[in-house]
């Protein structure tokens, strides 16, 4: 089996941070380039629920949330992912699930090691977790919430 590239989709929760130790152990056993893929959900395309607004507020926030997206991963890159052969960070706006998996086909990557809920999430298994499982060409690991794990 090949793995050259792994995906780890990041919503920069505790939950994603618990794939850490998936993400590096696959990457080093493997050899393989970790890409981190953080995605902003596009703001601007909701449709104006209480009349017109100006959608360069909208513009400004979803810019400052990729800002600050792309400033903590790469706190998490050279923390946790100094020792793997090559990593890099991405970011996207737009849908989370569907921003992944086009990622995942443009790549070429061979896996995705990503946790089963996101920031909002409150089920067993997020809406995201649950697309990228149901629809990905590729191999998808899913984790547990560290503090879903601790308590198991």
């Amino acid at each position: 089996m090949k793995i050259e590239k792994i995906l780890w989709p990041n919503d920069l929760s505790k939950c994603s941070e618990g794939a850490l130790p998936y993400v590096s152990s696959l990457a080093k056993k493997y050899g393989a380039t970790v890409n981190v893929l953080y995605v902003t959900p596009d703001l601007t395309r909701h449709e104006s629920w209480y009349g017109d607004f100006d959608s360069s507020h909208a513009q400004k926030i979803v810019e400052w949330e990729t800002k600050k997206a792309e400033e903590r991963m790469q706190e998490i890159c050279e923390k946790h992912l100094s020792d793997c052969a090559a990593y890099a960070k991405h970011a996207r706006v737009g849908d989370p699930a569907s921003e992944i998996l086009e990622f995942i086909r443009e790549e070429d990557v061979d896996m995705v090691v990503m946790c089963r809920k996101g920031e909002g999430g409150h089920f067993h298994m997020g809406g995201v977790a649950q697309k990228i499982v149901s629809n990905s060409p590729v191999p998808v690991v899913i984790t547990q919430d560290a503090e879903e794990k601790a308590g198991a």
